[in-house]
């Protein structure tokens, strides 16, 4: 099949349907990770559909790898091994987050990291050669390798091209090979209607010298010669290829051996091959993960029940170093596959926000029912919200360490194309439970305005209406106006972590690196390099103000313009300097005037977008600094060996 512009909505629903897939099978699988088979029958029986409610899922690895990695193909003109490795280094925190940081020489992807950050390149820092056999043949080029299936385009080649590049990140020989087999069979089941044609095909783009491939054909002979029972396949794969028989704390290739059982034994049925997987524990939510994507892009929308979809209400969660991707929707992320598919093969495309079954953009009701149609969200409720920040309460749990920033501000406006509905009015809650109503609608726009209050962080946003009504759009303009006193500044604490300890964060905030704490400011400590930010693509402000005491070490600068921890400006004290530098990969200074500050004062910054320059007062002496736009993300850095109190930060 060749991808064309006419057939932009198909593509889209197929995209779609694979994406959903995949975050069915982790949710199915998360309760159960890391079981074996025998644990989980005797736990939950033949119990079908979801094990746990999870309600609004925090955030999981297997869904973190393809929703940050292929922004590469946002940040780069041109894809390369070494650019998916600076994606690692651009959207990660250090050691929290993302994926499991089990430690270097144990966990792969935290080894892989190491070595990206210590200048180990991409494809290196994965290689047997710099890590051993052992660690590059865990799971995990193959469970975040879904979305180079989605970005192909039908393209079988693009997709092994593509995978083969980002699994080298972090893995080598049949942890590459398991990446090239999730994304070429995504790719080939868009085009095909039985998963053994699949299969077959997919195995054909592996190296077949690999163990990868010979232990998928063993399994394939198995059941072609076994047909009727699944369980003495299963037994098969316990005796011969067993976690007992591979190093390491999750290896690829018992886990592949169930994903081929199951859709061998599953006969292209979305719910028989996913439940039968998950009762064979061991990877469960990365090996539903992968099937559920494989399966969802063979067997479309139609192929898989509500119950499945219904319950995610088209909400996606991560956990990476910019807050506010970290809250997300299904429907808008494959949006975002889809436009990157068309990219890379040279076309543009555009959606509409609810052309998507089941985009409902994680509107919520307590009473009442959202359906999606004709391109609108039809509304039967007298109150519908939507979470603009998680507090812990909203969530089932703290999987993956999700540390989230609001994707609206205090200043931002949406605008709601609405249509129907009577006595309409809006509000707005921040996190202290304040509501604040409000009631704007002209030409059936509704307008809802987000408060401004110092330390305000908006919690949800919601309409109110005594008859139905339809929303045809949603725009959201952005223009910050933020006052934050850290004096006395509120802890998140969203319960146990991963690991079995609890998570805190500083409200609105992602710490990056470094430690940060509430302790009579904003208490920042690093050894290497700390980093902490908030704030949104597109968020633009036009002055910056810094209250501070540098009690320790050498820099200590204002973060702005933040893409990610690769690409920001900074501008503060450096030294005995006052410093403009850019960071894109590498920095460079810009510009910088001698200083003379002292360590244990409050010292305070102020920095003015004008027409041609920035203004800067640094204790009320003028500066002035190359023009550059005030936008984006926005935070503080610290350099080695500092300890910085930031006392307030107002942005507007």
């Amino acid at each position: 099949m060749k991808l064309r512009i006419e057939d932009k909505h198909e593509y889209l629903e197929k995209v779609y349907a694979s994406w959903l897939g995949k975050l069915i099978g982790i949710r199915l699988g998360s309760p159960v990770e890391g079981w074996s088979h025998e644990k989980i029958m005797a736990d939950f029986g033949d119990k079908e559909g979801y094990l746990v409610d999870y309600d609004i899922y925090a955030a999981d690895d297997d869904s973190n790898g393809p929703l940050f990695f292929v922004r590469a193909l946002l940040d780069e003109e041109e894809l390369t091994t070494e650019n998916i490795g600076d994606c690692f280094l651009n959207y990660l925190q250090e050691y929290r987050g993302f994926f499991w940081w089990g430690g270097v020489g144990v966990s792969t992807e935290h080894t892989a990291y190491e070595n990206l950050k210590n200048g180990i390149k991409a494809p290196k820092s994965g290689s047997v050669e710099q890590n051993g056999q052992a660690i590059a043949e865990q799971i995990g080029g193959q469970i975040f390798s879904d979305c180079w299936g989605y970005v192909a385009g039908y393209d079988i080649d693009l997709a092994k091209k593509l995978a083969a590049m980002a699994s080298s990140v972090t893995h080598d020989r049949c942890g590459i090979e398991g990446g090239i087999f999730v994304a070429t069979a995504i790719a080939l089941a868009m085009q095909k209607d039985d998963i053994h044609e699949v299969i077959d095909e997919a195995l054909e783009y592996l190296n077949k010298d690999l163990e990868y491939y010979q232990v998928a054909k063993d399994i394939i002979r198995f059941y072609k010669e076994n047909k009727t029972d699944w369980q003495e396949c299963l037994k098969y794969i316990q005796d011969n290829y067993g976690y007992d028989k591979y190093p390491g704390v999750c290896h690829i290739i018992p886990n592949t051996a169930l994903m081929v059982m199951a859709m061998c034994y599953g006969e292209n049925d979305f719910d028989k091959t996913l439940t039968m997987l998950n009762r064979s524990g061991w990877d469960t939510d990365c090996n539903c993960g992968n099937v559920g994507s494989i399966m969802g892009a063979l067997l479309g929308l139609d192929g898989i029940d509500e119950k499945w979809i219904r319950p995610i209400n088209d909400i996606v969660n991560a956990s990476s170093a910019i807050g506010y991707l970290n809250i997300q929707t299904v429907s808008d992320s494959a949006a975002l596959f889809t436009k990157l598919a068309y990219k890379l093969h040279g076309m543009e495309v555009d959606y509409e926000p609810f052309e998507l079954p089941y985009a409902t953009k994680g509107i919520r009701t307590k009473e009442g029912n959202i359906t999606v149609g004709d391109n609108k969200l039809y509304v039967e409720a007298k109150d519908a919200y939507k979470y603009v920040y998680y507090l812990s309460d909203d969530l089932y749990d703290a999987r993956y360490d999700p540390q989230f920033s609001p994707f609206l501000y205090p200043g931002d406006k949406v605008i709601i194309d609405i249509e129907g509905g009577k006595n309409i009015s809006t509000y707005v809650g921040d996190c202290e439970g304040k509501i604040s109503f409000q009631k704007q609608v002209a030409d059936n726009k509704l307008i809802i305005e987000m408060p401004l209050r110092k330390n305000v962080t908006i919690h949800k946003a919601g309409i109110i209406s005594d008859e139905p009504y339809y929303i045809k759009d949603i725009q959201i303009e952005r223009k910050a106006s933020l006052d934050y006193d850290f004096k006395a500044y509120p802890l998140d604490h969203y319960g146990p972590r991963y690991g079995g300890d609890y998570m805190s964060n500083i409200r609105g905030f992602v710490e990056h690196s470094g430690t940060w704490k509430i302790e009579e400011g904003l208490l920042g400590i690093s050894a290497e390099h700390a980093l902490i930010s908030s704030g949104a693509y597109g968020e633009i402000y036009e002055h910056i103000e810094w209250e501070f005491i540098p009690e320790q070490g050498k820099e200590h600068m204002l973060v702005f313009n933040m893409q990610g921890y690769l690409h920001h400006y900074k501008l503060g004290l450096n030294d005995d300097s006052l410093v403009l530098i850019e960071k894109n990969k590498q920095e460079r200074i810009i510009c910088s005037y001698p200083l003379v500050w002292e360590e244990g004062v409050v010292h305070k910054l102020k920095i003015d977008k004008k027409e041609k320059m920035l203004e800067v007062l640094f204790d009320e002496k003028e500066y002035f600094f190359p023009y550059i736009e005030l936008k984006d993300l926005f935070g503080i850095t610290l350099g080695k060996d500092c300890i910085d109190r930031t006392i307030s930060l107002s942005l507007y």
